[in-house]
């Protein structure tokens, strides 16, 4: 008893240890992603370009990560995914830190398409060891705490750089910032060797390679044949669908919230925060689902078909600002539970050895969903059509939701499997 107590704890301080290196990195590249635009007012007038200038600034790096991720999926599953997240975060870092040196448009404009290359290491290598390097059963949270991780990033990066400019300069805080992220890189270079070591439950004679495959992976084919199976292309079209939703309810609530409800610009921006916060405790509520289920399928079902009544309901009807906020709030509350148990998915149709490419391939769909949104929802605003921002998000939920459910089932059908998803139950 006092030996597997002993193994046990040795599991448990390891998959701690794997988590908080891969967690913090993905912390800082969601920081990284917003780190100019609170700045912009100051890049404005010192750097004399238009707002649409710096808006390219932001177009860049999501581009340059469209074009990578797929392939640097295939550089990790081929030769592990450690350096490659070093290199991805130290590139990120540096990029940041020099902006913060930078004379002219420009030179920044160089600097946000590194930006770009380091970005797009992120998720194939973090999916790729959380999935090869995590006991399965706590695969789950451990996909809710990564996610929450970025969400963090996001939240704190605004104050933060505002913060920093206002004790020295803007040049002062990209340079303070980028450095953190550098020191980090370094210590994951240094601490790291936990993100090669072979999972708790893999075979000790195992390759590396072989080991970084868990149990449930499935079968099937490999290289840019597999991202055009229908299972993975369904789930890229998932991806696509929830990214417009995502970025339509991030970018229009509050216009909306004001146009058409009437309300104040502060109170629009409280309902806002509340639905970011939820989204963001949701993700961790989701992680303690995902694990105690294998019916992944059903926490997607309900999580999409509550926040898309619930949108619909904010659009159609004539809601006090109270109201307006709790039910926000819940609509966050589902967004955010069923992001592991997505993950959960998308990692079990992911055949052995593909971990990385197939991560990398279809949440590259939620850049394509990030892009296309702005404009649309923005379409919307400008013809006083507010209250669609609710109705299509909604409808954009409830296509994801589709496409995951016929991807799953797709891919059920290729492994020969019967009722339910193709994720294994949680041990």
């Amino acid at each position: 008893m006092a030996a597997e107590l002993a193994v046990a704890g040795a599991a448990t301080r390891r998959n701690a240890k794997v988590l908080a290196l891969v967690a913090t990195g993905h912390f800082f590249a969601h920081f990284y992603v917003i780190v100019l635009p609170p700045l912009f007012p100051l890049l404005r007038e010192e750097l004399a370009v238009s707002y649409a200038a710096l808006g390219l600034l932001l177009t860049m790096p999501s581009l340059v990560t469209m074009v990578l991720q797929t392939p640097v999926g295939f550089l990790v599953d081929r030769f592990g995914a450690r350096w490659p997240l070093v290199i991805g975060l130290g590139i990120m870092s540096a990029a940041v830190a020099a902006a913060g040196f930078a004379t002219g448009y420009w030179t920044l404009f160089v600097l946000m398409i590194l930006m770009g290359v380091g970005n797009s290491v992120f998720h194939p290598a973090d999916y790729a060891i959380l999935a090869a390097r995590i006991e399965h059963r706590r695969l789950g949270r451990a996909f809710s705490v990564h996610t929450f991780a970025g969400h963090l990033g996001w939240a704190v990066a605004p104050g933060t750089v505002v913060s920093l400019t206002a004790l020295w300069s803007w040049q002062a805080a990209l340079a303070i910032t980028g450095l953190c992220g550098l020191v980090v890189a370094l210590v994951i270079s240094v601490h790291g060797r936990e993100l090669d070591a072979p999972a708790a439950d893999a075979d000790p004679g195992a390759t590396p390679r072989e080991a970084a495959q868990s149990p449930e992976a499935a079968p099937g084919r490999a290289g840019f044949a597999l991202l055009f199976s229908a299972p993975m292309l369904l789930f890229f079209l998932y991806m696509v669908m929830a990214a417009v939703a995502t970025a339509g309810l991030n970018g229009f609530t509050v216009t909306a919230l004001v146009n058409l409800h009437g309300v104040g610009l502060t109170a629009a921006n409280a309902a806002l925060t509340a639905f970011l916060t939820a989204s963001a405790l949701g993700v961790l509520l989701g992680g303690w689902l995902a694990d105690r289920t294998r019916r992944h399928d059903l926490v997607l079902v309900a999580g999409f078909c509550l926040a898309a009544a619930v949108l619909v309901l904010i659009g159609l009807l004539s809601l006090p600002i109270a109201g307006v906020v709790a039910a926000l709030t819940l609509v966050g509350l589902a967004q955010g539970a069923i992001r592991p148990s997505r993950d959960m998915m998308v990692r079990a149709i992911a055949p052995a050895g593909a971990v990385g490419t197939v991560f990398g391939w279809v949440t590259t769909g939620m850049f394509v969903g990030a892009a296309l949104a702005p404009v649309f929802f923005g379409w919307l605003i400008d013809r006083s059509l507010e209250r669609w921002v609710f109705i299509l998000a909604a409808l954009a939920m409830l296509l994801a939701l589709v496409a995951a459910l016929l991807g799953n089932r797709r891919a059920q059908q290729a492994r020969g499997g019967g009722r339910g998803p193709v994720s294994k139950s949680p041990s």
